[in-house]
């Protein structure tokens, strides 16, 4: 199993093979998957941001949601600093891609989208990967502040997110193994 699979079971876009995914002791396949889905706060390896506004940018998908969310979620994500200070503010146009901003704003408004419908769990694929140190650092800052008032998981293979863990679990050949928290941050 690999960690898109594990990212792709616990949505509910698969199944797994042998045994079950319990939510609060409850067979993922009992539940109303697409309540479930509600839940969930997904931000994909690859961050694909519309030719469009900030605002539209973190709104995707969400028409009952507003700029009021949309700000408080560019906040939770630590992005409100950037935004507020471009002339345009929710209305600046991000360019093709969201090339008009760096990698890790891109990373921010697309953590802010999975964010705006308040979830309480947030998935995180790769979420630093093609990132500056510096930008890395941020995120890996910002995932720790969020991880006060929700639940995240976050696959990767970079030592920053491993590092800003609180419970790191080792995948091979598909079984999963906890580290202890001496392990996790390097001791013996």
């Amino acid at each position: 199993m690999g960690k898109s699979t594990l990212l792709d079971l616990l949505c509910g876009l698969a199944e797994p093979k042998s045994g079950e995914i319990l939510i609060d002791g409850a067979a993922l396949h009992n539940i109303d998957l697409r309540q479930w889905r509600h839940l969930i706060g997904y931000v994909s390896q690859d961050t694909v941001l519309l030719d469009d506004t900030i605002l539209n940018n973190v709104l995707v998908g969400a028409p009952t949601l507003g700029s009021a969310d949309a700000e408080r979620a560019l906040q939770q994500a630590g992005a409100w600093d950037f935004v507020s200070v471009f002339p345009e503010g929710l209305q600046t146009i991000v360019g093709e891609r969201g090339g008009m901003l760096s990698g890790g704003q891109r990373q921010r408004i697309a953590i802010a989208r999975a964010l705006a419908h308040q979830p309480l769990l947030l998935l995180l694929d790769e979420p630093t990967s093609a990132l500056d140190p510096e930008s890395e650092k941020t995120i890996c800052e910002t995932l720790q502040k969020l991880a006060q008032d929700y639940t995240i998981i976050a696959v990767s293979h970079q030592p920053a997110v491993i590092n800003a863990a609180d419970r790191v679990f080792i995948l091979s050949n598909g079984q999963a193994e906890l580290l202890t928290h001496a392990q996790n941050k390097g001791g013996h």
